[in-house]
């Protein structure tokens, strides 16, 4: 069989994919069909794993007449994310092979090309990764979700630090998600603390150029390497292969360090743990600290709780995240740095 396979979310969402990525290769020729304004599937070139026999970009305008014109392959499946799933994606898919599976249609998609869609109905409280095993297998559940699934092995990297070290990041969602991001101050605290704590650990603290403006206020101590902005996508598994444990953010990065398995410590606000949390693969390896406090998750494609507010940009004061302690962070941390 040959198949297709849509990359147009974020890092994190695509990491996702890749157990059923992995199930796909196993049946035959993938193709990656890259859609990502986020370059998502750069952060492929960095493992070792040949996930795709071939990718077509799809990412500009220019791109998509170029590549599309030419379009003639016949797939026998397409897969779509819900970030996958719009309508120039559903009626290309449609003219290109004998069936799409998805688990989200797009509205005021004419008739004529849902013919050949096969839906997957999500369901709340199964993991994203669980969700697309269902494409292939309808009997998959949470509890069948292993590292192994996920488990990507990173090319050979030059060390971005001298001895040990740990990764941290403090941004989140291109520095555009507040109700997913710490406050600053609480991790310029928090770094402060391990070094403090941890003489012989040096930290990377990792983002996008888009997380630029938060180097002004971290630590200005030899032992914090501000690699934000510094580093492409592509060398990202090699810097967090070596870290001791990843602490950040519902991110990229902390979905990243899961499938080259590093431990994490993440923190969550708006966005639903029990959707995208590492805890449901290895509940001793990735920590998850959330707050529940019955108006979240305010920030999931699954019916997300609209009580508080209806766009999670305009909460009022990001609770969730507020009551979040440094102490309670370090509190997590402290087991993974133990000798």
């Amino acid at each position: 069989m040959r198949n297709a396979i849509f990359i147009s979310s974020g890092i994190g969402n695509a990491l996702l994919l890749v157990p059923l990525i992995k199930k796909l290769k196993e049946q035959g020729p993938l193709t990656a069909l890259s859609t990502s304004e986020f370059g998502a599937r750069q952060i492929f070139d960095g493992v070792k794993e040949e996930l795709f026999d071939d990718v077509i970009s799809l990412e500009t305008s220019v791109e998509w007449m170029k590549n599309t014109a030419t379009f003639k392959r016949k797939f026998d499946g397409v897969y779509m994310d819900h970030f996958a799933s719009r309508r120039k994606n559903m009626i290309l898919s449609h003219m290109n092979s004998k069936e799409i599976i998805t688990n989200t249609i797009p509205l005021k998609l004419p008739s004529l090309f849902k013919s050949r869609i096969r839906k997957i109905e999500p369901e709340i409280g199964i993991h994203e990764a669980t969700q697309y095993m269902r494409y292939v297998n309808h009997d998959f559940n949470d509890s069948d979700l292993n590292e192994k699934l996920f488990k990507l092995s990173a090319k050979k990297h030059t060390s971005i630090s001298e001895g040990k070290y740990i990764t941290i990041q403090p941004g989140s969602g291109n520095n555009i998600a507040p109700w997913k991001t710490l406050a600053t101050n609480k991790w310029t605290k928090l770094i402060s603390l391990i070094l403090e704590s941890y003489t012989d650990l040096n930290i990377v603290v990792l983002g996008d150029e888009s997380e630029i403006d938060l180097i002004p206020f971290l630590p200005k101590d030899d032992r914090v390497i501000k690699a934000i902005g510094k580093t492409e996508l592509k060398d990202l598994p090699g810097i967090v292969s070596k870290s001791i444990v990843h602490i950040g953010n519902d991110s990229g990065i902390m979905h990243l360090a899961g499938c080259i398995g590093t431990p994490t410590v993440s923190v969550w606000g708006g966005s639903d743990p029990d959707l995208y949390g590492w805890h449901k693969i290895n509940s001793k390896k990735h920590k998850v600290i959330h707050y529940n406090l019955g108006c979240g998750p305010c920030s999931r494609w699954i019916e997300p709780n609209h009580s508080k507010v209806e766009v999670p940009s305009m909460c009022p004061d990001f609770k969730c995240l507020s009551q979040i302690s440094v102490n309670e962070i370090m509190k997590n941390v402290e087991p993974f740095l133990a000798p």
